[in-house]
């Protein structure tokens, strides 16, 4: 059993067909709605209909929500991401800027930007720089490994972003 399983320790960012009034939206039932956010980047449409972020493009937002959710919501939304038919496995867990969206877009400022797990489309194969496969980055693992290790019942959202934010710069 995963320990805080029971807490909402994860913070994700949607952006297409999970937002509310999206036609895949209850995936996150059972999770905290946040609020209407955005971050950095163009919002695209893949060649099979999907959307994805191109977050190479500066000063162009696209807009989504914020859920907070617990380890078994996580898992539910990375089986439709990565492994379900419903989209290619082309998308993997990350981290990325996000802003409240309380008036509208205002800017990207340091001032109010926070961090949010959100599913990047992955243009090119993924290096396994170690060369080893049992020591590839695997963030669904080493999430359930940090909520694993904690003492308490209660596991602060922007530690474990912080955590994982290290563990994919790696």
């Amino acid at each position: 059993m995963i320990n805080n399983n029971s807490g909402f320790p994860i913070k994700l960012f949607v952006f297409g067909t999970l937002r509310k009034g999206g036609r895949l939206d209850y995936y996150t039932d059972g999770s905290k709605y946040a609020g209407k956010y955005y971050t950095e980047g163009q919002l695209m449409l893949s060649e099979i209909g999907s959307a994805y972020i191109d977050f190479d493009v500066k000063n162009t937002a696209t807009v989504g929500e914020l859920y907070y959710m617990n380890f078994s919501g996580l898992l539910r939304i990375d089986h439709l991401e990565s492994t379900s038919g419903e989209f290619p496995k082309g998308y993997d867990l990350d981290v990325a800027p996000i802003w409240e969206f309380k008036d509208g877009i205002n800017n990207f400022s340091n001032k109010n930007k926070s961090f949010a797990f959100v599913y990047k489309r992955r243009n090119s194969p993924l290096k396994i720089q170690s060369g080893d496969w049992l020591q590839r980055l695997n963030p669904l693992d080493e999430i359930k490994r940090f909520l694993n290790s904690q003492n308490s019942n209660e596991v602060n959202p922007e530690d474990l972003i912080d955590y994982l934010h290290k563990y994919l710069k790696k």
